[in-house]
């Protein structure tokens, strides 16, 4: 099965089985990645994401909206310690704001076909992965029958990859991806 890897600069069109437009190693020096070493904390090619929280949020914390709580220092489901404080949590802050990490188009003609299908695979990769990593939650979901599209937008960039990768390796089809710099959303295109 093909990866989407993460290299910014680069515009990715997938097909089962092949990678195409994907740009041969920029910084040979840094084995691929495309991310330079840095001493002043700041990395190259990092996405900043005006979510993350800047310091450990103290414990213990719970998140009002949708119940996570901080544990060691992460956002996890396990319940919150009496006298918890009320924090909200970063996937809760982007799903108030209406602001999410990652765009997921799905189109064509099979999905016309396979519509519960493809929703039940993603229905249940989504519950997967919220489960093991609160923050990344599925947001919305957009159905737009005139253009024989769906818009599923997600609260992190894990998540919207991880869904994707899902829909390649069960249903093949095209897909294209693109990591944009600067905390806009990675935005994956599916189609057969």
């Amino acid at each position: 099965m093909p990866s989407l890897t993460r290299n910014p600069r680069a515009f990715l069109r997938v097909r089962r089985g092949s990678l195409e437009g994907e740009m041969a190693n920029p910084h040979p020096q840094t084995g691929g990645s495309g991310h330079l070493a840095r001493h002043d904390g700041l990395e190259i090619g990092h996405r900043a994401d005006p979510y993350r929280e800047r310091a450990k949020v103290a414990e213990p914390c719970v998140c009002p909206d949708c119940g996570a709580s901080v544990h060691d220092g992460r956002w996890t489901w396990q319940p919150a310690s009496p006298g918890a404080a009320s924090h909200r949590c970063p996937a809760c802050r982007r799903i108030h704001d209406r602001v999410p990490a990652g765009e997921l188009t799905l189109e064509g003609p099979f999905l016309a076909a396979h519509e519960g299908e493809i929703l039940q695979l993603l229905t249940h990769v989504e519950a997967r992965i919220r489960q093991e990593h609160p923050l990344e939650r599925q947001m919305a979901m957009h159905q737009d029958a005139g253009h024989g599209r769906t818009v599923v937008t997600f609260t992190g960039t894990h998540i919207t990859h991880g869904v994707a990768q899902a829909l390649l390796g069960a249903f093949a089809g095209e897909m294209q991806a693109s990591w944009p710099e600067g905390g806009a959303p990675i935005r994956i295109r599916w189609s057969r």
